[in-house]
């Protein structure tokens, strides 16, 4: 699992994870995203924008799988 920072902004650089998130094996989380709470993040996927709260994620860019409600 990465979490970084591109190096190409100013200000807040590194994401924000909420409670609850379960991120797995070799994801890659760069930037100032927010990954919302209760969220699930899949091995070896890349987060290219914010991941709302509640959802299941995964693949590369990092796609809605489902929303769990």
């Amino acid at each position: 699992m990465t979490l970084g920072g591109t190096g190409k902004e100013t200000g807040k650089r590194h994401p924000t994870i909420g409670d609850n998130v379960m991120i797995s094996a070799g994801a890659k989380i760069i930037g100032s995203f927010t990954v919302g709470d209760n969220s699930k993040i899949g091995a070896g996927s890349v987060v290219t924008k914010d991941i709302p709260d509640n959802v299941i994620a995964y693949g590369n860019p990092c796609r809605i799988i489902r929303e769990n409600r």
